[in-house]
C-alpha cells in the first residue's frame, strides 16, 4: 500500500425491510430504494381444468399484467405551436403487449404478437407457470429497476413516513376508488403513488445503504449528507425510478 494515503474502506452495509417491518430499519443516515416483488402461490399456477381448457393460463397472465402495470410509465404530455399560432397538445402513452386489452391498447406489431405467443406458450403447463413465478420472485431487486430512490438522515423515520403515506392513501382510495387515476398521475408522495397502482404493502421492500459508520474526523455528517444527495441525484438519472419525483 502506498504511504501517506489512508486505507480505503468498503465497510458500507446494506439490508432490506418489508414495508410492514420498517420499524426494524436503522436510525442512521443513508440511501434507500423501494422495490415491488412478484408474488404467486400454487393457487395461481395449479391447473384449473374447464371445457375451454386450463383457466389457470389466463389467470396467470392477468397476474403478469398486473405486475407489469406497476412499472408502466406515466403518459408524456406534448405541446406545440403550428401555423398561425395554432396550439397542438396531447399525450403519448407507452403501449405494451402486456397491457390489458380492456384498457384500449393499440394493435400490436407482428414482433410483439410473436413474443406474446411465446409467452403464452411458456405458461401452458402447471410446471412452466411455477418456474416463471420462481424466476420473477427472484428477479427483484437483482434484475429489476427500483420504484423509488431516496436519501435520509434517519432511515427508520423516513421509511415510516412512506408507510404512513401509503396507508393514508390506501384507506382513502378504498373509500374513493374514482380518485385512483388522479393520485396515480399527481400523487405527492411515493406511498400515495404506490397505493394508487394497487400495490400490496407486504410486496413492497426497501433496500438501504447504511452510512452511519462512515463519519469520522475527516468525513463529517454534513459531508456524508452532501455525498448521499449527489449519489441520489446520479442514481435517479441512471435508473429513472418509475415512482420517483420527476
Amino acid at each position: 500500500m502506498s504511504k501517506g494515503f489512508p486505507a480505503l474502506t468498503n465497510a458500507l452495509s446494506h439490508s432490506h425491510y418489508s414495508m410492514l417491518d420498517v420499524d426494524q430499519a436503522p436510525e442512521t443516515p443513508g440511501l434507500y430504494a423501494w422495490y415491488v416483488s412478484f408474488r404467486a402461490s400454487p393457487h395461481d399456477w395449479k391447473m384449473k381444468p374447464s371445457p375451454e381448457g386450463d383457466q389457470a393460463i389466463e389467470g396467470f397472465l392477468r397476474l403478469l399484467r398486473k405486475y407489469a402495470g406497476y412499472y408502466e410509465p406515466l403518459p408524456i404530455a406534448l405541446r406545440g405551436r403550428g401555423s398561425y399560432g395554432a396550439a397542438w397538445e396531447g399525450e403519448l402513452e407507452l403501449d405494451t403487449p402486456l397491457r390489458d386489452p380492456d384498457e384500449g391498447s393499440h394493435a400490436a406489431s407482428v414482433e410483439e404478437d410473436k413474443r406474446l405467443a411465446i409467452l403464452m406458450d411458456s405458461l401452458g403447463s402447471e410446471e412452466r407457470r411455477r418456474v416463471m413465478a420462481t424466476i420473477l420472485e427472484m428477479a427483484a431487486p437483482v434484475f429489476s429497476s427500483p420504484l423509488y430512490i431516496g436519501v435520509a438522515e434517519n432511515l427508520r423515520e423516513r421509511l415510516r413516513t412512506h408507510r404512513r403515506d401509503f396507508t393514508k392513501a390506501y384507506d382513502w382510495l378504498r373509500e374513493h376508488p374514482e380518485d385512483a387515476e388522479a393520485v396515480r398521475m399527481k400523487g405527492k408522495t411515493f406511498g400515495a403513488r404506490a397505493a394508487a397502482r394497487n400495490m400490496a404493502m407486504g410486496h413492497l421492500e426497501a433496500w438501504v445503504i447504511d452510512l452511519g459508520d462512515q463519519a469520522d474526523n475527516t468525513v463529517t455528517i454534513k459531508h456524508l449528507r452532501n455525498t448521499a444527495e449527489s449519489a441520489e441525484w446520479l442514481l435517479h438519472r441512471l435508473y429513472a425510478p418509475i415512482l420517483g419525483r420527476q
